[in-house]
């Protein structure tokens, strides 16, 4: 059933190291199998600190430099520990909201590493598992807008608004991600645009995990919605500095 706790597990790296105490309670009452959850909690928090810090120092780095290729390759990696520990605890604690914004975390962070990998590989063509991804963020993106637009007119769902918003940007770049595979190689938009935002939109999402357990002191929908505001014109000036040095 959806309802207010449908949202009340603050859990993405979602966790930070500060609010474990409240946090671990919440997860034993859900699961009863505290043997379980402590262990992956306590991962989920140390892989999120870690993907923190590496996606800084990816982001502050000369794109296409050692130093960016190592951090970007450690990030991408902590992150996948961190979404793919956040689903068993989601379910543990009953928030199906959490377990969509780790779907949507996932799928930024993914489609971002796979432009690199088709980018060194030379891959032109689409694969199955191209479309895979970017279709099946297609539904979950239609899922978490029509959830959280009818949460958030019928009052049953707190911070539906956050569900439409994050939907909304996940349906939209994977809508824009297929047309790119469909499209001739000429007329696609430059593989290191699509890596900037697919890449910035998962470190956003990072930044809000941080943010939203931590900064507790400001109002709940700006500590969710806050980053994304500031983090996007960010990655529109990062596309901008970065996509002529690429493409010469």
């Amino acid at each position: 059933m959806l309802g207010k706790s449908f949202c009340r597990f603050p859990l993405t790296p979602l966790t930070m190291v500060g609010s474990i105490p409240k946090l671990l309670p919440l997860i034993f009452e859900a699961s009863g199998d505290s043997a379980v959850a402590d262990p992956m909690l306590w991962v989920h928090i140390l892989a999120g600190a870690v993907a923190l810090v590496a996606g800084l120092t990816a982001v502050a780095t000369t794109k296409g430099g050692r130093r960016h290729n190592q951090a970007g390759k450690l990030y991408a990696a902590t992150m996948g520990v961190v979404v793919l520990t956040a689903f068993p605890l989601a379910v543990w604690a009953s928030n199906w909201f959490l377990f969509a914004i780790a779907i949507f975390t996932g799928y930024l962070i993914g489609s971002g590493y796979r432009v690199i990998i088709r980018q060194r590989a030379g891959v032109v063509d689409p694969t199955a598992s191209d479309y895979a991804l970017q279709g099946g963020m297609l539904v979950v993106a239609s899922l978490m807008i029509g959830i959280g637009g009818y949460g958030s007119i019928a009052g049953g769902i707190e911070l539906g608004e956050v569900l439409v918003v994050f939907g909304f940007i996940g349906g939209t770049l994977a809508w824009r991600e297929l047309r790119q595979l469909r499209s001739e190689q000429p007329a696609q938009t430059p593989w290191i645009s699509r890596h900037i935002a697919f890449m910035g939109g998962g470190y956003i999402a990072t930044v809000t995990a941080a943010v939203t357990v931590n900064l507790t002191m400001l109002p709940e929908l700006l500590r969710w919605l806050g980053p994304t505001a500031v983090g996007t014109p960010l990655i529109v000036y990062a596309t901008s500095i970065y996509r002529p040095r690429f493409s010469r």
